[in-house]
C-alpha cells in the first residue's frame, strides 16, 4: 500500500487522547450511600466484567474512527501490478478541439461543451496530485504550463471557439514538445494525452513523427447529431467598379453540405441602405451561385452582410463585405517630346476623372500622392528615377498606362518593362499591323461592348515595336495584330500596367482618333480606382493597405460598437497596411465590418471567418487508428460519443484510491460508539 499524502499520517499520534480519556474514566470514583454493604458486594461482581467490556469496544471503535479519518486524507492505494503508474508523477494531458466545426450540436449540445465537460469529468476522478496540460488551437504561451485541478477546471470554463485552425498533430507535436522542455515527460513520469475533437477532415493529420514515450493515448471522437450545413462560400462583384447611379452584379455562392436538396432557402441581403431577401433552391452536395444587381445614389463608404438562414453551425451563415463609391478617379499624365493631346482630350471630358499634366523630366513623388493612375505619355528616355517612382508605384497597388514616344530608348523601357512583368520591347515591325482580334475574354473587357463581334471597325496602326516576352513576363493580351504581336497588353501585380506597343504619334497611324483608343482610355481609368479589398479572411490575408497619409501621433483602430483593436501598422512603397499576420490578431478578430480610425475615420475593413471548417466530413475510426500509426502510435484507446451517447466514461490508467472506504468505515465506527454508549450498559 501507497499513500498519496504520507504527511497526513503525523496525525494519528490523536489516538493517545481517546486512550489517555479511558484511562482517566477508568480511576474515577463515586461515592455511594448504602445501608448494606452486602447488596454494594454483589452489584460490584455483577457489572465488573460488563463495565470493562464496554469500556474496551468504545476505546476501540473511538481508535478505528479516527485511524480511517487519517487514513482517508492520506489517501491510501495499491498501484496495479505492471502498471506505468508505479511512476512518480502523472501528468494528464488534454486537447480540446475549439474549431468552429465543434459548435455543430451533438446529443448534449454544443460539441464544444460536450469536450468541456468530459474534460472535466475525467479530471475529477485524477488524483488530487496530477498535473494537467491543457491545449487547444489557440496554442497559446498560457497553454504551455502545468495546471493544478482547480487551475485546470478554471481553464475548461474559458475555453471558446476560435478561428485559428491547425492539423490534429501539429497540435500534439506541440503539447508533447512543451512536455519535453519543461522536463516532465521522462522514465519517471507517466503521461495520459486525452484528445477530444470531432476529427474534421479540413484539419486532417500530417505525417510526422511524435514523440510517444510513456504516453497512453485516448482519442475521444464527437460526433454530430445532424452532418449537415449550408453557408455562404464566398462573394464577388462581376466588376470592381462602384459608381454613383451604376449598376452593381453581386454574386453569391452558396453551399449545401447536406444529402438534401433545399428549396426556397431565404438569402437576406443588406449592403449600403440596399435591403432585399431572396429564395434560392440548392442541389445537395453543390455550390450554387446565385447574382442580384443594385444601385446607389450617393457616394462614400458602404458596408454590408450577406446571409442565409441555417439550423446547425452558424459561424459561416453571414459573409461582410464593404466597399467606397468613389466621386472620381485621379490622374496624372507625364507627357514626354512626342505627347500627343488626345489624352486629355478623353479624360477631360468626364468629371468622374479628375486629370492633370506634368512634363516628365520635372515630376516629383510629391506629385504622385493621392493618384490612382499614372500616364506615360509618348516619352522616349525615362530616366532611372522616374522609372523607379514609376515601380514604386506599382507595387503600392496604383496603374501605370504606358504609351512611348516615336524612338524609344529600349534600355531605358525595358528596364521598367521588366519590372512591372510585361513584355519587353523590341524592334519595329512594319507588316500586318492591322488590329485583328480584341479579347473578350478577358475582365478588361467585361460590360464594355454589348456584344461580342469580329465585325467591329478596328484600325490598324503603320508601325509597332515587338513584343518580347521573357519568362518574368505575365502579360495578357488585351488587343492582337493580324502578325500575332499584341498592340495593347497588360499585367497584374500589386498594381496593374498596361503597355501600347506602339506610338500615338500621327506618324504611327490614327489610331488615337479610333473610338477604339477613347474606350481603352476610359476603361484603364474606371479600373484604376484605388481601393480596399471588398473583405478580408482572417488568418489568409495578412496585410491590408491604407493609402490615406497617416499621422504619427494617432494610432489606427479598427473598432465597432463592442471591439476595439490596435493593428501594427507597416509601410512599404509610400503605402501603408495594417498587419493581421500574428496569431494573437487571429485570436482577436471577429468576423463583421469595423471601422478604420485615427481621429478620424478613414475607411473600413470587413473581416470574414476562413470557410475551411465549413465542409463536415470526419475521420472514422479505422481511418483515425491509420492516421495516430502514421505519427507513430500505434496503440490508442478509442472512444466515441455519437447521436445517442451520454458523457464519455473512460477510465484513465491510475490506481485504485481506497479514500472513500476509508470515510465510509470512519461513519461505521462512530455510529457504533454512538450504539455502545446507548444500549450497553
Amino acid at each position: 500500500m501507497k499513500f498519496l499524502y504520507p504527511e497526513f499520517l503525523w496525525a494519528l499520534a490523536v489516538l493517545v487522547i481517546p486512550i489517555v480519556i479511558h484511562l482517566f474514566n477508568f480511576k474515577r470514583y463515586k461515592t455511594l450511600y448504602f445501608s448494606s454493604l452486602k447488596f454494594i458486594r454483589q452489584v460490584d461482581q455483577k457489572t465488573k466484567s460488563t463495565q470493562r467490556l464496554k469500556h474496551l469496544l468504545v476505546l476501540l471503535s473511538r481508535l478505528l474512527a479516527f485511524t480511517f479519518l487519517v487514513l482517508a486524507f492520506a489517501q491510501p492505494y495499491f498501484p496495479n501490478e505492471g502498471s506505468s503508474n508505479e511512476a512518480k508523477e502523472s501528468v494528464l494531458a488534454f486537447y480540446i478541439d475549439n474549431s468552429f466545426s465543434m459548435q455543430a450540436r451533438g446529443a448534449e449540445g454544443e460539441l464544444l461543451s460536450q469536450a468541456r465537460e468530459n474534460a472535466r469529468s475525467i479530471i475529477e476522478k485524477a488524483p488530487l496530485d496530477t498535473r494537467f496540460l491543457i491545449g487547444t488551437n489557440d496554442m497559446s504561451g498560457s497553454e504551455e504550463r502545468l495546471l493544478s485541478k482547480i487551475e485546470a477546471f478554471e481553464k475548461l470554463d474559458n475555453i471558446e471557439l476560435s478561428p485559428i485552425m491547425h492539423s490534429s498533430d501539429e497540435v500534439l507535436k506541440w503539447q508533447l514538445d512543451r512536455l519535453n522542455d519543461s522536463d516532465v515527460q521522462s522514465a519517471e513520469t507517466n503521461v495520459q494525452y486525452v484528445f477530444l475533437s470531432d476529427f474534421q477532415k479540413s484539419n486532417g493529420f500530417n505525417a510526422q513523427e511524435l514523440e510517444t514515450d510513456n504516453v497512453a493515448f485516448f482519442p475521444i471522437k464527437l460526433s454530430p447529431q445532424v452532418n449537415a450545413n449550408i453557408y455562404i462560400d464566398s462573394i464577388w462583384f462581376s466588376s470592381p467598379i462602384h459608381r454613383v447611379n451604376t449598376q452593381n452584379e453581386l454574386n453569391i455562392r452558396i453551399a449545401n453540405n447536406s444529402e438534401n436538396d433545399l428549396e426556397n432557402v431565404e438569402v437576406m441581403v443588406e449592403i449600403g441602405g440596399y435591403d432585399n431577401e431572396i429564395f434560392v433552391s440548392l442541389p445537395k452536395n453543390k455550390r450554387t451561385v446565385t447574382r442580384l444587381s443594385y444601385s446607389h445614389k450617393s457616394t462614400g463608404l458602404k458596408s454590408g452582410k450577406v446571409q442565409v438562414v441555417d439550423d446547425h453551425i452558424f459561424f459561416d451563415d453571414a459573409f461582410y463585405l464593404s466597399y467606397d463609391v468613389t466621386k472620381n478617379v485621379s490622374i496624372l499624365t507625364l507627357n514626354g517630346e512626342d505627347a500627343t493631346p488626345n489624352i486629355a482630350t478623353v479624360y477631360d471630358l468626364d468629371a468622374f476623372y479628375l486629370h492633370e499634366e506634368r512634363n516628365i523630366t520635372s515630376v516629383t513623388t510629391d506629385d504622385f500622392q493621392g493618384k490612382d493612375l499614372l500616364v506615360v505619355n509618348g516619352a522616349n528616355d525615362i530616366s532611372k528615377g522616374i522609372a523607379n517612382y514609376l515601380i514604386d508605384f506599382v507595387k503600392s497597388g496604383g496603374s501605370i498606362a504606358l504609351f512611348p514616344g516615336k524612338q524609344p530608348n529600349k534600355n531605358d523601357w525595358n528596364f521598367l518593362l521588366e519590372q512591372v512583368k510585361l513584355a519587353r520591347m523590341g524592334d519595329a515591325v512594319s507588316s500586318g499591323n492591322k488590329i485583328n482580334s480584341v479579347n473578350y475574354d478577358d475582365p478588361f473587357f467585361e460590360g464594355v461592348f454589348e456584344n461580342e463581334t469580329d465585325k467591329l471597325n478596328l484600325p490598324s496602326v503603320s508601325r509597332t515595336f515587338r513584343a518580347l516576352n521573357g519568362g518574368n513576363s505575365l502579360s495578357s493580351k488585351l488587343v492582337q495584330l493580324q502578325n500575332g504581336l499584341p498592340l495593347f497588353s497588360s499585367s497584374k501585380t500589386e498594381g496593374t500596367s498596361y503597355m501600347f506597343y506602339s506610338s500615338l504619334h500621327e506618324d504611327f497611324g490614327n489610331f488615337s482618333k479610333n473610338a477604339l483608343f477613347s474606350t481603352l482610355l476610359l476603361r484603364i481609368g474606371e479600373l484604376s480606382q484605388r481601393a480596399q479589398p471588398d473583405f478580408v479572411i482572417i488568418g489568409d490575408q495578412t496585410r491590408y493597405p491604407i493609402y490615406e497619409k497617416l499621422s504619427d501621433d494617432s494610432p489606427v483602430h479598427i473598432t465597432n460598437s463592442d471591439f476595439d483593436f490596435i493593428p501594427q501598422v507597416t509601410s512599404a512603397s509610400g503605402v501603408n497596411y495594417l498587419s493581421l499576420n500574428m496569431l494573437k490578431d487571429f485570436q482577436q478578430l471577429k468576423s463583421g465590418n469595423f471601422t478604420i480610425k485615427t481621429d478620424k475615420t478613414i475607411g473600413m475593413i470587413s473581416l470574414n471567418y476562413n470557410r475551411n471548417e465549413s465542409l463536415l466530413a470526419q475521420y472514422n475510426e479505422q481511418e483515425i487508428r491509420e492516421k495516430f500509426k502514421a505519427n507513430g502510435v500505434d496503440e490508442i484507446t478509442f472512444n466515441e460519443i455519437g447521436t445517442e451517447s451520454t458523457l464519455s466514461t473512460i477510465d484513465i490508467d491510475k490506481p485504485f484510491s481506497y479514500w472513500k472506504i476509508c470515510i465510509i468505515l470512519t461513519l461505521i465506527f462512530v455510529v457504533i460508539e454512538m450504539l455502545l454508549v446507548r444500549f450497553l450498559k
